[in-house]
């Protein structure tokens, strides 16, 4: 019994190739990868104006702005950290079908304890900064804003597990390790700016006062 056996004897393998995936296979993949680009990029823009068109009103807020002048995480101000930790806490609980609208306002309030926590120093029957905070956060957040239950244990709950009580909701592990993701790259940004790009003090050029002026 013979078996019969394709040869390529003589010829290129490449041909083949070419026989099986045409060229209009090859553009159509191109097509397929750009137009998952791009699109990638527009639903990050509409999800930017949606968050902004839905914060503004907290944004222009007096107390909210106030967070300017403190200085968080190196070039980081509070407000910064705040408004970052906000907008990822928005985009990641979009795309878990949570409620984005907590997360976001959560986010912006986490850390409204509004002072300076490099400088903060216990009181009688105080914790460190990093226990405490939450508790002022939501208290200020309390005193100044509406916010919802959920809100408040996202608020209250962020520096899980320092503050031991685990969450109640999910939108609460949410802005845990959104947090913690925001920090890092904030400090890691601090660390990579003063070592590789020579700057003595970020924070006084961050806030843009010059040397000997009160910030």
């Amino acid at each position: 019994m013979s078996v019969k056996i394709n040869s390529y004897k003589g010829r290129s393998i490449r041909p083949v190739y070419k026989e099986r995936i045409k060229k209009d296979e090859y553009s159509n993949a191109i097509d397929r990868i750009c137009n998952r680009y791009k699109l990638g990029h527009i639903k990050q823009n509409e999800s930017g104006r949606e968050y902004k068109n839905r914060m503004n009103k907290l944004f222009s807020d007096d107390v909210i702005q106030s967070m300017k002048k403190y200085s968080h995480h190196g070039r980081t101000s509070l407000f910064g950290h705040s408004v970052h930790v906000s907008y990822y806490n928005y985009l990641v609980c979009k795309k878990l079908h949570l409620d984005e609208k907590a997360g976001a306002k959560a986010g912006l309030l986490h850390d409204l304890f509004l002072y300076d926590w490099h400088k903060y120093s216990p009181g009688k029957g105080e914790r460190l900064h990093g226990f405490e905070h939450p508790t002022k956060a939501l208290k200020n957040a309390g005193k100044y804003f509406d916010i919802t239950e959920k809100e408040g244990d996202m608020i209250a709950k962020h520096m899980f597990p320092l503050t031991v009580t685990p969450p109640k909701y999910k939108e609460t592990f949410v802005i845990v390790l959104v947090d913690k993701f925001c920090s890092f790259n904030e400090v890691l940004d601090d660390f990579i700016h003063r070592k590789f790009c020579g700057a003595k003090d970020t924070r006084i050029k961050w806030f843009g006062a010059g040397k000997g002026e009160k910030r």
